[in-house]
């Protein structure tokens, strides 16, 4: 290990996500030397709505973040660097001061659903948002979300002079900087083409011009913007004039922390949201995919996701009573020794949201009396799993990866379902060994803006570990390849029946 001054460095990584804030700090060969987690709870104060206190945000990354310096026992000083990631989408509105303007608005949010379906109906408008952004906006994208806020709550964004991501308003309080990155801001209104806002695509989401002075600056993920302040310092347990760096969309940094942020990796996490990505300099669009800029804006992401994968878990644990982490564990090994071509129910795992628009629901299709919850525990998974299918199938027609896949996320730690993943996609599977992939990410960057290592590729590859590949079996192929099918025709089918729902429901409402 190399030293500075004969003592050694350490860097922070810190992962923002939807429910969790946690802070890592590693040595210089990125091996954890203390982990502090933090709860960072969603509150929903009405049907749609998904926000949180920008307080509370900023309260529960603090107290991370002091829990793991104080349990690593380093003298502060010797932190050489922080680098934060965060969950992507969403609102958060802030002063020229840095006071929060309102509550933090989530990704997992959807009270913009008549502004995103508005969109959606504008085919021209769509086309350029799509072209220009690269992505199709969901209604928890900041687009639809200002325009909402604009229409029910128009005084907020007045008195609001900057619009960030959820890592930019943690950064913001260490440092006192107000900017984003590219990674995040594509995910609004940036052209990604030329790497800077459009008022184009504000037009096209039918905001007004004057929206622009809401824009920062925006920054490569590695650049150094600021540095503690002493105020951070003081609730943080950092020391005062640690540089911090841009940070970065925690797709991003866990697919660094999964040793994928290199072109032709694919890597698959299986978190709050199902995120597939494959890393490619190829600026290629399509509205089952989203091309997003990376660390570097030469570099994206293509990335199909969904809200499928542990929201679905979790419901059907709640779902079959399950409540303690045994009860769970004993659940899924039960369901591990059912015959693996054994029938088990079609579960469409859309209890929170779908890639298919609002209108899918949660569907559970060709149960039977002789099912057991872990025959609906394996079939829930397998929909889970299927998600993954769906997405990769749609990325496999425009780009092409190598082998093994990686994969990531709470659901990666069972043995189960990396199994089903690997026969699923008819691939190897790999699963990186650390368990905070993102704050691993966010700490290599940060390294390297501060010389710790001499790049984000190099030290990725050095650096990740990963288990050993998983590989489908033989016996499993027709079984996955008629369970796809009737993955795809159980779609089609409940189409009509969804719209219709919809048509009644929003009927119901007005």
């Amino acid at each position: 290990m190399s030293e500075r001054d004969g003592r050694r460095r350490y860097l922070l990584g810190v992962d923002a996500g939807q429910t969790a804030v946690k802070a890592v700090v590693h040595d210089e060969q990125l091996r954890p030397v203390a982990t502090a987690r933090r709860s960072s709870p969603i509150d929903r104060p009405a049907e749609r709505f998904a926000e949180r206190s920008q307080d509370a945000l900023w309260d529960a990354t603090a107290d991370a973040i002091s829990d793991a310096v104080r349990l690593s026992g380093v003298d502060a000083a010797d932190i050489v660097a922080v680098g934060i990631a965060g969950h992507g989408d969403g609102l958060h509105l802030v002063s020229a001061t840095g006071e929060p303007v309102g509550p933090a608005i989530t990704a997992m949010d959807s009270r913009a659903f008549r502004e995103a379906a508005e969109l959606a109906s504008d085919p021209g408008r769509l086309r350029t948002v799509l072209e220009r952004s690269g992505q199709l906006p969901t209604p928890g994208a900041a687009g639809n979300l200002l325009l909402w806020l604009l229409r029910h709550d128009p005084e907020r964004v007045q008195r609001a002079d900057a619009m960030l991501f959820c890592k930019d308003v943690i950064r913001l309080r260490l440092t006192g900087i107000i900017a984003t990155d590219y990674s995040d801001a594509c995910a609004s209104v940036l052209d990604t083409s030329t790497a800077s806002w459009s008022a184009e695509i504000i037009e096209a989401y039918g905001l007004p011009a004057d929206i622009a002075r809401l824009l920062p600056r925006v920054h490569r993920s590695g650049d150094v913007v600021g540095t503690v302040l002493a105020e951070a310092a003081a609730r943080t347990g950092l020391a005062t004039g640690t540089p911090v760096v841009a940070g970065m969309h925690d797709v991003q940094a866990a697919s660094i922390g999964m040793g994928a942020l290199v072109p032709g990796r694919l890597a698959l996490v299986a978190g709050s949201f199902s995120t597939n990505g494959v890393t490619t300099v190829r600026p290629d669009v399509d509205p089952r995919w989203q091309s997003r800029l990376s660390i570097t804006p030469d570099l994206r992401i293509a990335m199909s996701t969904s809200a499928t994968a542990s929201p679905s878990f979790d419901w059907i644990l709640r779902l079959l009573g399950v409540t303690a982490d045994t009860e769970r564990d004993l659940l899924l090994a039960e369901a591990a020794r059912l015959d693996p071509q054994e029938n088990v129910p079609l579960i469409l795992p859309f209890v929170v949201n779908s890639p298919l628009g609002s209108e899918p629901s949660g569907t559970i299709a060709g149960i039977r009396s002789w099912h057991t919850p872990a025959h609906v525990l394996r079939g829930a998974l397998e929909g889970i799993v299927l998600m993954h299918s769906w997405h990769t199938r749609a990325l496999a027609e425009r780009f092409t990866w190598d082998d093994p896949v990686v994969l990531g996320g709470g659901l990666s730690r069972s043995p189960l379902y990396v199994q089903l993943v690997a026969n699923a996609l008819r691939s190897p599977i790999t699963v990186v060994d650390s368990d905070e992939a993102g704050a691993f990410g966010a700490a290599l960057v940060a390294g390297v803006a501060v010389g710790v290592f001499d790049s984000v590729e190099q030290a990725q590859d050095e650096l990740v570990s990963r288990a050993p590949a998983v590989h489908p079996t033989t016996e499993s192929a027709d079984y996955w390849g008629n369970l796809v099918s009737s993955f795809d025709s159980l779609l089609s089918s409940m189409g009509p029946w969804w719209s219709e729902e919809a048509g009644l429901a929003d009927g119901e409402r007005a």
